[in-house]
């Protein structure tokens, strides 16, 4: 999917029980580009997702953490370069609507959701504000290696 000058797709590593791979960030644009890096409240609550399967979706979100140490953390995307962020949805560090490892049945899709909503960190960091949506990815065919 893209919007504007960024665009977001899952490169999916493993399936089922538990869905795990890379969020792939890709600017599209001519000039650089920054978004918040997970490990503090900013990077943890801009990245989700959501499995779907028919008319339901269940919504997949970053446990809340205790941070030691909770400052705003970005990565800067130069023009025509990527960004990853690998998740594993079995790792603990994620809750659902459902259990995890019950969402990867037969037609469920996977989206990747980025939503950074404008905040002074986000205005004062020159973050990309805004939300986008990666095209969904079926977790009952096999992941690309």
């Amino acid at each position: 999917m893209n919007h504007e000058s960024l665009a977001v797709h899952i490169e999916l590593r493993s399936s089922a029980p538990r869905p795990g791979g890379t969020v792939v960030f890709v600017n599209m644009g001519s000039t650089p580009l920054r978004l918040w890096r997970t490990g503090s409240q900013w990077g943890d609550t801009a990245l989700s997702f959501e499995v779907r399967r028919g008319e339901r979706t269940w919504y997949v979100l970053r446990k809340p953490q205790d941070y030691t140490r909770n400052v705003p953390s970005l990565v800067r995307v130069p023009p025509a370069a990527r960004y990853e962020a690998v998740f594993d949805l079995g790792d603990g560090q994620w809750e659902a609507d459902a259990p995890i490892d019950q969402l990867a049945v037969a037609d469920a899709q996977l989206v990747a959701v980025y939503d950074n909503r404008s905040s002074p960190e986000a205005v004062d960091q020159g973050v990309w504000i805004g939300q986008l949506r990666s095209s969904p990815i079926r977790l009952d065919e096999e992941p690309r290696e």
